[in-house]
């Protein structure tokens, strides 16, 4: 079964990809699509595995809105989470949301560095940071394209599962 959830994961997360970098939205269909998969998935391998699958997705519920009612992450990228992460089920969760972490921080930094208003925040942010200062709020925000680090994620998780096990994390 591992296999199988990483690639029908893998699939969603390019398939969300696609779509968050033209128009900056993940379709409900496909966040969708993947946790009726995922239920689908796991009710067939057991009362067991689908009572696990469902409480990751209903702990990343929680979470993901602790996140989007502040601010912190977009809801097609928390529905994202809670589908990917349901079709992995636990323990594979863990590396996924892990490697999408850092993916995530990747990617804000590049988009940084890709623009000239980014460089001079960054450069503000690094100084203010290292002199103490307090963070300045600000309205003006841009939207990252976080369903490309949930499919690094799931490409990271496919490549420990397959060809690289030295990237598994041991839970």
């Amino acid at each position: 079964m591992p296999l199988l959830v990483v690639w029908l994961t893998l699939a969603a997360c390019l398939a969300a990809s696609y779509y968050d970098l033209q128009w900056r939205r993940i379709p409900n269909a496909i966040t969708g699509s993947l946790a009726l998969t995922a239920v689908l998935v796991h009710a067939f391998f057991g009362l067991g595995s689908l009572a696990q699958s469902l409480g990751v997705m209903a702990a990343l519920t929680v979470g993901g809105y602790l996140l989007y009612s502040r601010g912190g992450i977009g809801a097609g990228d928390i529905k994202l989470a809670i589908a990917g992460s349901g079709m992995l089920s636990y323990p594979l969760c863990i590396p996924f949301l892990l490697y999408t972490g850092i993916a995530g921080g990747l990617i804000a930094l590049v988009f940084l560095l890709a623009r000239a208003s980014g460089r001079a925040s960054l450069s503000r942010a690094v100084f203010m940071t290292l002199a103490g200062a307090p963070g300045i709020a600000t309205d003006k925000r841009e939207k990252l394209p976080y369903a490309l680090a949930f499919a690094l994620g799931a490409i990271l998780v496919a490549l420990s599962q397959s060809i690289a096990p030295f990237l598994r994390i041991s839970i």
